[in-house]
């Protein structure tokens, strides 16, 4: 799966979610209002090489559920999202900004292959 469409992919899910509520990193504005999700790829790095040259990448999305205190449901929506559709996860961190609220941080990691590009 090339960038573009692996995007689409996470951004499908994560729509089924919170609908109408997430936005690419680049493009989540100042005034969002909680609950929203975030998402963005944060790397691509090398992780097989066959003659000088890389065979698979693997990369890693960030994605930051937004919300204004607490909620264990939107939480275990989004898991439960992740899960069903064989996507294997980690919850990185969890923290508040007083005025803003929680942010939960997880990180998932896929592979591209050379010849999808």
């Amino acid at each position: 799966m090339g960038t573009k469409e692996r995007l689409a992919y996470i951004y499908g899910l994560l729509n089924d979610v919170l609908p109408g509520n997430v936005h690419y990193a680049l493009y989540v504005t100042d005034n969002a209002e909680p609950p929203f999700i975030v998402y963005q790829e944060l790397n691509k790095n090398p992780k097989f090489y066959a003659d000088d040259s890389y065979l698979i990448k693997q990369v890693t999305i960030q994605i930051t559920l937004v919300t204004k205190t607490k909620d264990t449901t939107i939480e275990s929506s989004l898991e439960e999202v992740l899960q069903n559709a064989g996507i294997d996860f980690r919850m990185i961190s969890e923290y508040s900004l007083i005025d803003t609220g929680i942010y939960r941080i997880y990180e998932i990691k896929m592979e591209e292959y050379k010849n999808e590009q």
